[in-house]
């Protein structure tokens, strides 16, 4: 099979107030090989096809293959194939240079020593060497595309989508980003799909490129094919000074000799006239314009851009494309995509422009399922290099962390328990300690993981977390389980401190190695639950504040139910604190009866609870 991409009749709609086609009918191929172009205003369909492309969305009709992948019934599988480079930010920007693009490869599938060789490899390649020991964040926003861009070619894909992958760039990185590509292209056979605005650019580099408006692709062909449209015709570039616009008579005159169109930035026009009529064009704007207002003009060929912006004008008919042009030459030892197979009849709902070649029919190759020994592997091995991640994210304000979670209970031991006459008794302490030990867990196992997950999902980062062939399972269990370390000293502290200045009789029963961690892990959870779901940062910040600083504190928690009016006692046992809290003082006064089997169940369920919602909410496919 020489197509490394296959796209039939794909369809995506969205329902807001209407129903929106943001692909309409899409049917084309891509060489296995090739550089293929996606060109198009905002809102013409780029970003949902390249979704599709990786999985991330499902088709409302029509089907996808990529190297033999049937990507809508096998997304997972697409991923371990794939690299992808978005324009939003990429995770892992507190590692340094070189941790990022190890653990991007360890999280690929690479094994550790293939993984080091191409981090090496890629540090030398992209002139990374230098910065290799930097954090990522701390670069230019032109080095941190190029780790990026390295991040992307980790593992080897056979597939590379780059949506604006020179963003940021100067012009020599520039050159690089695409002479890699190049070589990634011709020595690998790597198929890449790029997505730009800068015609300019991707004309040098692509072998064919489909143009989409409204949701369809418009025209599709290489450079040389789709210049063709403008015939025989010389283009002038002509720039007014200041990004100034040029007036109605200026217009007028050269409108006389040929067609004008506005360029692609302010001040900037396209003029097209014939062979012949050019002298005349030179003429109009030496002598007869207001040349004092043109800063400079440029007589060429069409462009790729010339023909782009020509199509602004004409209805989106949709554009049935089966075969590579025959221009980009098929590996070595490969049939072309034309020989393979013969042309399948059309479908009566595609509409087939006249001399347009129709893809052949063809299978997609059953993923085959990886045993379970693969899978056990692979999913520790992610949950590690992500645990990792988020563990080295967190390194230079761990230690807070640590000191709010030392002085923030030992206050509350210390302040509380001098209300009013002085509160050491056996049981308000039992209160006074549970209470500050889940405040304390709940600042952090609530809102700071709350607010993480929420700037993991604004700031786009979580859709590349999806694009890597992972499990949500080991996202969430190393987003927890990051969080223990710092969450954990929280809960003994206040234990210790009471101990220490009221000399407290609490029984340290090994009943306590159930409740710490699974208080932590239940207060995660709904920490997990309130970032996954509510859209705003604002409004997760005012939820967990509410939850911690109002609910806890007017729940059974740091106060006896028997003290509570009923409406706030009610409230109180619908959250996890309350019971963690229970569970404490029962673990700590050694009463293990019943009332605490009840209290560990419900943090147990609620934990499970907590983490299935998320897992559901998290939309690890985009839509």
């Amino acid at each position: 099979m020489t197509d490394a991409i296959t796209v039939r009749n794909l369809t995506r709609s969205f329902r807001t107030n209407q129903l929106v086609l943001a692909n309409d009918d899409l049917t084309f191929s891509v060489a296995r090989g090739e550089v293929f172009g996606v060109l198009g205003a905002n809102g013409a369909g780029k970003t949902t096809l390249v979704s599709q492309l990786l999985g991330l969305v499902r088709p409302t009709s029509g089907s996808i293959t990529v190297e033999g992948v049937d990507v809508v019934a096998d997304p997972d599988g697409v991923k371990r194939i794939t690299g992808f480079l978005p324009q939003t930010e990429l995770a892992m920007r507190e590692l340094e240079v070189r941790r990022a693009l190890h653990y991007t490869g360890r999280l690929r599938g690479q094994g550790e020593t293939d993984a080091q060789r191409q981090t090496d490899e890629l540090l030398d390649e992209l002139g990374l060497g230098p910065v290799s020991g930097r954090y990522v964040n701390q670069l230019s926003g032109g080095m941190m595309r190029l780790v990026n861009f390295g991040m992307a070619l980790m593992g080897r894909p056979k597939l590379l989508v780059l949506d604006e992958p020179t963003n940021e760039l100067d012009p020599h990185n520039r050159r690089l980003v695409w002479d890699v590509l190049a070589r990634r292209s011709a020595a690998e056979g790597a198929t890449v799909v790029l997505v730009t605005h800068n015609v300019l650019e991707a004309e040098s580099v692509v072998d064919r490129v489909a143009v989409m408006r409204q949701g369809r692709i418009v025209t599709l062909g290489s450079p040389g094919e789709l210049k063709h449209r403008l015939g025989d015709t010389v283009r002038m570039d002509l720039q007014v000074r200041d990004g100034g616009e040029l007036g109605a008579a200026d217009l007028a005159l050269l409108g006389a000799t040929g067609t004008v169109v506005p360029g692609t930035r302010d001040g900037r026009y396209l003029v097209h006239c014939a062979p012949a009529r050019m002298p005349e064009l030179v003429t109009v704007v030496t002598e007869g314009m207001a040349t004092m207002g043109i800063e400079d003009f440029r007589l060429s060929r069409p462009s790729l851009e010339d023909v782009y912006l020509s199509l602004d004008d004409e209805p989106a008919a949709p554009v049935v494309s089966a075969a590579p042009s025959a221009a980009k030459a098929a590996p070595a030892g490969v049939a072309s995509a034309a020989a393979a197979a013969p042309a399948a009849a059309p479908s009566a709902a595609t509409v087939v422009p006249a001399g347009v070649a129709v893809l052949a029919p063809t299978t997609p190759v059953p993923s085959a399922r990886p045993p379970l020994r693969e899978r056990l592997t692979r999913g520790l091995t992610s949950f590690k290099y992500l645990w990792l991640e988020q563990m080295l994210e967190v390194r230079s304000t761990w230690w807070w962390s640590l000191l709010f979670g030392f002085l923030m209970p030992v206050a509350m031991v210390f302040g509380l328990t001098r209300i009013g006459g002085g509160l050491t008794d056996q049981n308000s302490l039992l209160y006074i300690v549970s209470g500050a030990a889940v405040f304390s867990v709940a600042t952090e196992g609530i809102a700071t993981l709350a607010q993480r997950v929420g700037v993991v999902r604004t700031s786009g980062m979580l859709q590349y977390y999806v694009s890597l062939p992972i499990s949500r399972t080991a996202f969430l269990a190393a987003l927890v389980f990051s969080r223990l370390l710092l969450i954990l000293p929280g809960l003994v502290t206040p234990i210790i401190a009471a101990r220490l200045m009221y000399d407290a009789d609490f029984v340290v029963s090994p009943m306590l190695l159930v409740v710490l961690p699974l208080t932590c892990l239940a207060l995660s959870a709904v920490g997990l639950a309130i970032g996954t779901v509510v859209e705003s940062m604002d409004v997760i910040v005012v939820i967990t504040n509410l939850l911690i600083f109002v609910l806890l504190l007017a729940a059974p928690v740091l106060i006896p139910p028997e003290s509570l009016p009923l409406p706030l006692r009610l409230i109180g046992y619908l959250l996890p604190p309350t019971y963690a809290a229970e569970a404490l003082r029962h673990a700590l006064s050694g009463d293990l009866g019943g009332m605490f089997l009840v209290d560990v169940s419900v943090l147990l369920g609620m934990t499970v609870l907590g983490l299935a919602a998320t897992s559901r909410w998290i939309r690890w496919r985009i839509a």
